[in-house]
């Protein structure tokens, strides 16, 4: 998609989307999120079978544009999303829902929503230069994107309303510290580990991966108990697709698993 402020690529069964405005360090505006509604709905209908999510140039993602016309007074899209009927932070709703795991690269910032963007992923992996905050207490915003949710789910209430309160800043060291990211690496190394990491779930059983994710997501919405027959449910309907029979035939024939996705 030429002139576009998301790019997407496939790579094997891997949908590899980049937020593309890197003079404006991917801040997010009203053409970003349209775009990034459209890249995330042509993955799914691509039938990847994970998504990695990554900035071109230095950053991540700056949050939300407040350099725009469109930005003064209010963060960026936001008529278009009420006229859509959606929500504010729409975007990590798009990815949260994404029925394939998810993977956030994190090159340089990830501040305000773009913290709320890389949270909506199941996994973040951090290059050294990554930065994380929850910058919009220091801009007089409460916070948005998902983050009062997505925050507390990754690194419990505790630090993650220090985040939030104070917006400060945290590096690469620190998010793994804490929990935010699985890892820190080298810059030079991000793309190939994540890479390496999505490809590695793109090869797994899809269908029990779409079950994973719908339940841990909706877990803290049920009892215990309910949560036990709602994981009995899922292995039946795991246990039926083809990928369980190959799951079993390797393991009688003591090798690795070939999985389809079905």
């Amino acid at each position: 998609m030429s002139g576009s402020t998301v790019l997407t690529e496939r790579v094997g069964d891997v949908g590899v989307v980049t937020l593309n405005r890197p003079e404006k360090m991917n801040a997010i505006d009203r053409a970003l999120i349209e775009d990034f509604e459209a890249a995330i709905r042509s993955c799914e209908a691509d039938g990847v079978r994970a998504l990695l999510l990554t900035g071109a140039g230095r950053g991540f993602c700056a949050g939300a544009d407040l350099t725009a016309q469109e930005g003064r007074g209010h963060t960026p899209g936001t008529e278009t999303l009420r006229t859509k009927g959606m929500p504010l932070g729409y975007p990590s709703l798009l990815l949260r829902e994404f029925p394939r795991p998810t993977i956030a690269a994190v090159n340089g910032a990830a501040v305000g929503a773009g913290f709320g963007l890389a949270l909506a992923c199941d996994i973040r992996i951090a290059a050294q230069s990554a930065r994380f905050s929850a910058i919009f207490a220091k801009r007089a915003l409460s916070p948005d994107y998902g983050c009062t949710q997505l925050l507390p789910m990754s690194v419990g209430m505790s630090k993650a309303m220090e985040l939030m309160y104070t917006g400060d800043i945290i590096d690469a060291d620190e998010a793994e510290r804490i929990g935010l990211v699985s890892c820190a690496v080298p810059d030079d190394e991000l793309s190939e580990r994540a890479m390496d990491l999505a490809q590695k779930l793109a090869s797994g059983p899809s269908v029990a991966h779409a079950l994973t994710k719908k339940m841990a997501y909706s877990s803290m919405l049920r009892t215990l108990e309910d949560q036990l027959w709602l994981e009995g449910q899922a292995s039946q309907a795991s246990g039926s697709s083809e990928d369980r029979a190959e799951g079993v035939r390797a393991f009688l024939e003591r090798r690795e698993p070939v999985f389809r996705g079905r």
